[in-house]
């Protein structure tokens, strides 16, 4: 788990972010209660580098709005937590672009059709995700023309 942090740290700074937030931090994020049941833990999401990316920036995130990282941190604070999702979906989405994971940019838009219809977050950031649902199709749309125009 350590490597992973490492990784996505780096990956991170590469990209002009710095982040902070420690392999502790993200046991304890893991740990803390949460209305979703998800069925994806820390196993899970270590394995795959950019989730790493964003849990790291949404912990980081919270941290910044001034929030601990206890049991209760995300059913306390829904909305704060959110809205670091949000921003770390943003960041996220913009990695999996810079390397071109169209694999990654099309899970995570199946993930945002179920975040739009959450009744849990806001109407602002529904419409935050809708418009980044959109931006990753055409982006999806490009990169399948510059795959089909190389093959030519």
């Amino acid at each position: 788990m350590r490597k992973a942090v490492e990784n996505a740290r780096k990956l991170l700074r590469n990209h002009g972010h710095d982040c902070h937030v420690t392999p502790e931090d993200l046991v304890q994020w893991f740990e803390a209660d949460t209305p979703y049941d998800q069925g994806f833990g820390l196993k899970e999401a270590i394995a795959i580098p950019l989730i790493v990316v964003h849990e790291l920036v949404e912990i980081e995130n919270v941290k910044r709005m001034g929030l601990r990282l206890t049991k209760d941190v995300i059913v306390n604070n829904l909305k704060k937590v959110d809205d670091a999702h949000l921003k770390a979906t943003e960041i996220e989405l913009e990695l999996a672009e810079s390397t071109k994971n169209v694999e990654h940019i099309r899970n995570r838009l199946k993930d945002m059709n179920g975040w739009i219809k959450d009744p849990s977050v806001t109407p602002e950031n529904k419409e935050s995700y809708r418009k980044l649902h959109a931006r990753y199709v055409r982006t999806l749309k490009r990169f399948s023309k510059e795959m089909s125009g190389k093959k030519e």
